[in-house]
């Protein structure tokens, strides 16, 4: 893959996934290569992949559009995440003696101390960068790290749903109580108790997915 096509993939993945370009919002291939200094080739070829992830559609001869959010797609790439990290979570656990486990321990406090830096500070981009560091971090310790790569790259509709859930303070102090549950759960070593906090920590954008609708429906596509 030419690093200019995967350059251009990866900036409008992000801006995607960050919500700057909007679901439904249209796209146009020109004024996309003026805007990145390009020639409309690697503008195509990116949108093509971004296609493939269900971020955007493409419609030949007429045009290109950000997808709409999915709660069908939501709710795989979800189940997707739910399955993966409750596998990864359970041989993290088996993996902590004592030592081990209060090691693991202060690294995730340190990171929810920085998350809750995030959240007194109003920023949400950071809050979330913070959740993500910690999930990642069941991944990095049972060297996983493909796997993360794999439901980062096949979860995109999951990621614009929390993006777009965690701008309500509630949500993210919720999300915030969870994960202290959850790393309590780790330090004390109780591998059923920490399982079952982040399966419903990680269902919980599944249950919002109507409120989200209805708050944002011109982001959901209509079934």
């Amino acid at each position: 893959m030419k690093k200019q096509e995967s350059s251009v993939y990866e900036v409008l993945r992000e801006k995607i996934l960050s919500l700057e370009l909007k679901p439904g919002q249209e796209l146009n291939i020109n004024q996309l290569a003026k805007e990145m200094d390009v020639s409309r080739s690697p503008i195509r070829d990116a949108l093509l992949r971004l296609s493939l992830d269900k971020l955007v559609d493409v419609f030949p001869q007429k045009g290109t559009r950000v997808a709409f959010l999915d709660k069908d797609i939501i709710k795989q790439e979800r189940f997707l995440r739910i399955t993966l990290e409750l596998g990864v979570l359970k041989v993290f656990m088996k993996s902590l003696d004592e030592n081990k486990r209060k090691i693991c321990a202060t690294k995730s406090q340190a990171i929810l101390l920085e998350q809750h830096a995030s959240l007194l500070d109003g920023n949400k981009k950071a809050f979330m960068q913070k959740d993500d560091e910690l999930h990642y971090f069941f991944y990095s310790e049972t060297k996983n790290e493909w796997l993360w790569k794999v439901l980062d790259s096949h979860t995109g509709n999951d990621h614009r749903i929390r993006v777009l859930s965690y701008n309500a303070d509630r949500i993210a102090n919720s999300v915030e109580k969870e994960h202290i549950e959850l790393v309590k759960a780790i330090e004390n070593g109780d591998t059923e108790l920490a399982s079952r906090v982040d399966e419903e920590h990680m269902q919980v954008l599944s249950d919002l997915l109507e409120d989200m609708n209805k708050n944002y429906p011109e982001y959901f596509s209509v079934s």
